[in-house]
């Protein structure tokens, strides 16, 4: 009878202390919001403002959808968490292109089995308490490294039957390749049943000082707290061609009875062609709370959309780009710094004004009206645009804007003589409606370009070789008048 009621009494105390500060935040309204979502950025000590790069983006900084791929969702599963606890999170995102990008998620937080027992000390049941948060998210690309996000939540929690809502709102800007900042406001003016629910304000930055480095920052000031200092960084490197493997770890800092507590975190993760899979370790703030374990799967489809930067990378200067326009004519120069992927793109296109404004007729008309892409090219039997295809293309479709002269322009999509006439005539294809729906988002009226495979018919290489092969896998912008 004793220990039967000692039980329910430490089952409830768990009750009001799980719901009072299950999270980074102190005894607020609602902390399982501000709990973190997504293994790899819970590994990285949530320090996720300005580089989220999954569906959990939807959590961390909705300014951040823009730059995912056509469509992502995100799972995770919290393991090991005391007391009968959950925290699990599903986001789907979906990029609509010049619409804009929109992202569907649910939180689900709780405790389950807590013991019912009548005055005799008989159990008559089990109680399950269960947070909810359903959001919506809706998010645009600004153009020149901007984004804008904004969310809205509806909240439901079973115990008392309680309602309420929420708003997110944020913004992203990335001037450089290697460097990117984020700012965010959750749950402004959100409430919850008869609570108003504290707002979160996030400011973070990432920086790139290596290509398989990242390090992350986060400035977190939560309602009626003092800020805290979140920090996190990750090593990426290649497997093979279709297996990435990261470490990362971080470090989240607590304010906890005015005394300052660290929860390390640390986890790994494998990625593939359209999925990934995760994992991270992480140390609770309240030390009766210890330990539990993420795991999350990743899925992403297609047509990704890598972030672009409002002035290239930094480690392309601007006096060696000068020298070497000076060095080279205009097409030559045009194909170098445009054609051939310039990671500095706004640095090329100041350097072709005004002088050198009518470059790109010369291109056309010296090449008899045919601009190929050497060098960057398609993977066997895939049609997916790289990132550094990408950014070739962005360029591409900036000076076919700044030149309304070009009226209609063919791209067309070539394969090597890799498979059959069934495979590479539909690849090719492909590929060409790729380069031509992405120059399309990227503003280029749909009016002005078609686009047409030719399978492996038009080579420019010899397929005997793997260089001459990978040459063949191209495509050519015609123009067509």
């Amino acid at each position: 009878m004793i220990s039967r009621v000692r039980t329910t009494a430490i089952s409830l105390i768990v009750l009001s202390l799980i719901m009072a500060s299950t999270s980074l935040a102190q005894n607020h309204a609602d902390p399982f919001l501000r709990m973190g979502v997504g293994a790899r950025a819970m590994a990285m000590g949530t320090a996720q403002t300005a580089v989220a790069e999954d569906a959990t983006a939807a959590y961390w900084n909705p300014a951040a959808l823009p730059w995912l791929c056509k469509f992502e969702v995100s799972l995770m599963y919290s393991a090991a968490m005391e007391y009968d606890r959950n925290h699990n999170y599903v986001a789907a995102a979906m990029r609509a292109d010049r619409i804009g990008t929109f992202g569907l998620s649910w939180i689900n937080n709780g405790i389950t089995g807590i013991g019912q027992y009548d005055p005799n000390g008989v159990k008559t049941g089990d109680l399950d308490v269960s947070n909810n948060a359903f959001q919506l998210s809706y998010a645009r690309g600004l153009g020149n490294g901007f984004g804008f996000g904004l969310s809205a939540k509806y909240l439901q929690e079973n115990l008392a039957d309680n309602e309420g809502y929420g708003f997110d709102a944020g913004l992203m800007f990335m001037p450089y390749d290697e460097l990117q900042f984020g700012f965010m406001v959750r749950d402004l003016a959100s409430e919850h049943g008869d609570d108003q629910v504290p707002y979160e304000a996030r400011l973070g930055a990432g920086v790139r000082p290596w290509k398989s480095v990242l390090l992350t920052s986060d400035i977190v000031k939560v309602e009626e707290e003092d800020a805290t200092l979140h920090l996190g960084g990750a090593y990426d490197f290649d497997v093979s061609d279709n297996v990435d493997f990261y470490v990362a770890a971080g470090m989240a800092n607590i304010v906890e009875t005015d005394q300052l507590n660290r929860a390390m975190t640390a986890g790994f993760g494998f990625e593939f062609k359209n999925w990934a899979i995760q994992y991270a370790y992480v140390e609770e703030p309240q030390d009766f709370l210890k330990e539990n374990h993420k795991i999350s799967v990743n899925f992403f489809f297609r047509d990704c959309n890598p972030m672009k930067s409002a002035m290239g990378s930094l480690k392309r200067e601007r006096a060696e780009a000068q020298v070497m326009a000076k060095q080279e004519g205009p097409k030559e120069f045009i194909h170098r710094y445009i054609f051939e992927g310039n990671p500095s793109l706004k640095l090329s296109l100041e350097l072709l004004r005004p002088e050198t404004r009518d470059s790109i007729a010369n291109v056309w008309s010296e090449t008899g009206g045919v601009v190929s892409f050497p060098g960057i090219n398609f993977a066997t039997g895939s049609a997916e645009i790289t990132d550094e295809f990408a950014r070739v293309l962005d360029g591409t479709a900036k000076l076919i804007n700044e030149h309304p002269e070009i009226q209609l322009l063919e791209i067309q999509g070539h394969t090597d003589n890799t498979g059959t006439d069934a495979i590479n005539n539909p690849l090719s294809q492909a590929r060409a409606d790729a380069v031509r729906n992405y120059m399309i988002s990227r503003g280029v009226d749909p009016n002005r370009l078609v686009a047409k495979g030719f399978g492996s018919s038009k080579p420019i290489a010899s397929n005997a070789s793997e260089q001459g092969r990978y040459q063949n896998r191209r495509i050519d912008v015609v123009r067509v008048r």
